[in-house]
């Protein structure tokens, strides 16, 4: 994400591939990726590391070991948090990443200050999941002004063995943060992107908030029919009346459905919960599979507010990209992404915006 400011010129701060945001008080944007040390690692459990980048306002943050805690922003408990598929971790949130960094550089006169931090983590093989730096407590953004906006720094792990045999590297994407533009001219600004992959096709978009979403056996309109015959089947066998028993289970829902009535032999009830040959109980255990629950860590550091849950929907966590900085509600008017350059013109003095990104590779 970026953040634009109209003196004569603008300000912003970006956060690519995973996202980047700014403070016009002192946090300017930053970015969070990771990279295997070995892709080629075969064994149980990989070694990644993990990188967090992060711009300040110098010298309101100061130049030292675990910023911003160190500036009184923050505590040392602060942590990249799991967000989404979190029962796929391989049990991240037992040992997050802390969010701290340390000052790696300064510049006085733009008032800059970076700081970074690697930290190896091991997990095992095939994990997949998402991580995140969220919180509140940004200046006002945009036009007119909007005080205490969500922001969410987000980056997806995934061990899982690419085609090629391979564990992939994320690629990189490298902006100072914030930079400046002038007021009514128009403007380009391209974000520099590698891949360490060769032939990987690495693409910019903006970030977005993606729904969660319920899993479902078949997510067809047949399978939710039978479903709703048999609950209504049982309401009115819970009240003593009863329907007659068919000879087909697909007929009486017996297929999808262990309840009262259906016979032990379909392919729904299972011989050990089901005696004899019909179920006699208003429910007999089902032969269904089970999706485990995901639940979002949520942090309030450093907010004036509370960031809003990702949890949508009791399976699937929401993907929460860009808290209240999604495109394009904190950026001017006209403002494009093409082949990872952001074009836009900046139209009023003393006005912040925020971009915020997602650069991938496929």
């Amino acid at each position: 994400m970026f953040l634009l400011n109209a003196n004569p010129t603008v300000c912003f701060a970006l956060a690519l591939i995973f996202s980047v945001l700014i403070d016009a008080k002192h946090f300017n944007g930053g970015t969070i990726r990771w990279e295997p040390v070995n892709p080629n690692d075969t064994s149980n459990l990989i070694t990644i590391t993990i990188t967090q980048t992060y711009y300040w306002t110098y010298p309101y943050i100061k130049c030292l070991s675990n910023v911003s805690a160190s500036s009184g922003f923050g505590t040392g408990s602060d942590k990249l948090i799991c967000v989404v598929d979190c029962a796929t971790s391989g049990n991240y949130s037992a040992n997050p990443v802390s969010k701290l960094t340390d000052c790696i550089s300064t510049d006085a006169s733009t008032g800059l200050m970076i700081s970074q931090r690697s930290v190896n983590v091991t997990l095992p093989t095939d994990a997949h999941f998402y991580i995140a730096n969220v919180g509140t407590a940004w200046s006002p953004l945009g036009y007119p002004a909007k005080a205490n906006l969500e922001w969410s720094i987000v980056t997806n792990i995934d061990l899982r063995k690419r085609s090629d045999g391979i564990i992939n590297t994320p690629p990189v994407a490298t902006i100072v943060s914030p930079q400046y533009a002038i007021v009514n001219r128009p403007t380009e600004i391209t974000i520099p992107v590698s891949d360490v992959n060769a032939g990987d096709d690495v693409r910019c978009r903006w970030s977005v908030y993606i729904s969660g979403y319920r899993r479902r056996r078949q997510a067809n309109y047949e399978e939710q029919k039978r479903e709703a015959n048999s609950f209504i089947k049982l309401l009115n066998r819970e009240r003593n009346v009863r329907a007659p028993i068919e000879q087909e289970c697909t007929e009486d829902g017996c297929d999808t459905e262990c309840v009262r009535d259906c016979r032990c032999t379909c392919p729904s009830c299972e011989t050990a919960y089901c005696s004899g040959s019909e179920c006699k109980q208003a429910v007999c255990s089902q032969t269904t599979t089970s999706t485990a629950t995901t639940t979002a860590d949520i942090t309030t550091t450093e907010t004036v507010g509370t960031p809003k849950s990702t949890s949508t929907y009791p399976v699937r966590q929401a993907i929460d990209e860009c808290g209240g900085i999604c495109y394009p509600n904190t950026v001017p008017n006209g403002t494009t992404l093409s082949n990872c350059t952001i074009s836009f013109t900046p139209t009023r003095v003393g006005v912040w915006y925020a971009f915020a990104i997602q650069v991938s590779s496929y």
